[in-house]
């Protein structure tokens, strides 16, 4: 196996349970926030508020960590991620106030990020004419603990309450971390003092044509994919009522739609290798928006199951494709500084969506966040076939 090949499969690996660590609170964040004193009739905004938590701090940090990944080690990063998530997500587990909750959540924007840190690895040691297909293979690893880490965390929420998962993930966290230590290599860093210092670096980064067209896309793509994430658990409430095993249901359909986007990203990464990063990005967005739209108008369970499963597709073409045309404007020395930008105006999507979300859904206004989604989705299309060139797909 080539070098570049068993770092990557070690990064799927490491990827899977770290993901699957950070979902398992899915299914019942809410509902633990409810646990920690929080009524119903501030409880939406709340779970956007903690929900979002994370994006605030990450803004600022991911670029720092993306510039010390150039310089120091994309390796080196990724390990970081997943030993500072193992501490903070077992901390979660002893919270006794929303307040605390959300300090802890503030704490993990800062210090994590394993996403970004695992795509500039991998993008560092993979060939360009194979960056499609690594990426896309990232993206499933995380559709695939995106599925395990609900099912079971909801799962483990029904059968030992709220705080026991907690502790499931800063395990599988540190698990993650040894991992890459021990059985990944590192791609190439620019020479010391060269290209790769991070104030040039980053105005470089921002110059590449196509850059900023496809991070505004990004941003708007993590918007709408944030808008009902704080209240999907309370809008299957709705349908099931707050009866024993609703935290395993809420987990089954976050589950499988996680299931239907790994499938996509492993499908749509190697044909957007083919045919361009550019057409499955805006064909992904417009099946996507039309899913969104489906949600709204669900009148059961099992709509919520097929819905997700679509927009799950969707959503498994979007992402990997949106970062093989970064990886396809950004020279090889920029690569954590560029992924590192790329997060940090993500964050700024997901914390804008989480908040307006939450607001949104005040009063049990569970539908709307999903008609503003599809919205959102098909101006991203829009954009995305109006602004990007063929070249950057």
């Amino acid at each position: 196996m080539t070098s570049w090949k068993r770092t990557l499969h070690a990064a799927l690996f490491a990827q899977v349970c770290s993901i699957t660590g950070f979902m398992f609170v899915l299914p019942f964040l809410p509902r633990y926030i409810r646990q920690l004193g929080v009524g119903d009739g501030s409880l939406e905004w709340w779970a956007g508020v903690v929900g979002a938590g994370p994006a605030f701090t990450m803004v600022v940090f991911a670029p720092l960590w993306g510039a010390v990944a150039d310089r120091f080690g994309r390796r080196l990063m990724v390990m970081r991620a997943m030993f500072g998530g193992a501490v903070v997500l077992t901390l979660m587990a002893f919270v006794r106030t929303p307040q605390e909750l959300l300090v802890c959540r503030l704490l993990q924007g800062a210090v994590t990020g394993t996403i970004t840190a695992n795509v500039a690895l991998v993008a560092s040691v993979a060939p360009r004419e194979r960056s499609g297909y690594a990426l896309g293979m990232i993206q499933m690893s995380v559709f695939m603990g995106s599925a395990l880490g609900p099912l079971f965390g909801g799962m483990l929420a029904d059968l030992l309450g709220y705080r026991g998962p907690f502790l499931v993930s800063g395990v599988l966290l540190l698990s993650a971390g040894l991992v890459v230590k021990f059985l990944t290599e590192e791609g190439p860093r620019p020479p010391a003092g060269g290209a790769g210092r991070a104030g040039s670096g980053f105005r470089q980064v921002l110059a590449a044509g196509g850059f900023l067209a496809v991070v505004l896309a990004l941003v708007l793509l993590r918007f709408a994919g944030a808008l009902a994430g704080p209240t999907f658990p309370l809008f299957v409430e709705t349908f099931y009522g707050r009866r024993a095993g609703v935290d395993s249901v809420t987990g089954a359909i976050i589950a499988l739609g996680a299931v239907a986007s790994a499938i996509g990203a492993a499908a749509l990464g190697r044909l957007s290798d083919s045919i361009g990063a550019k057409k499955v990005l805006v064909a992904s967005s417009l099946v996507g928006a039309v899913a969104a739209v489906l949600h709204a108008l669900a009148r059961s369970v099992g709509d919520l199951f097929a819905f997700r499963a679509l927009l799950g597709l969707a959503t498994g073409g979007m992402i990997p494709a949106a970062n093989a045309i970064i990886r396809s404007v950004t020279r090889d020395e920029d690569v954590g500084k560029a992924y590192g930008v790329t997060a940090s105006l993500r964050a700024v999507g997901w914390g804008l969506g989480m908040l307006a979300g939450g607001w949104l859904a005040t009063g049990g206004r569970y539908r709307l966040p999903f008609v503003l989604m599809g919205g959102c989705l098909a101006l991203t299309a829009a954009f995305v076939a109006w602004r990007i060139r063929p070249r950057a797909g």
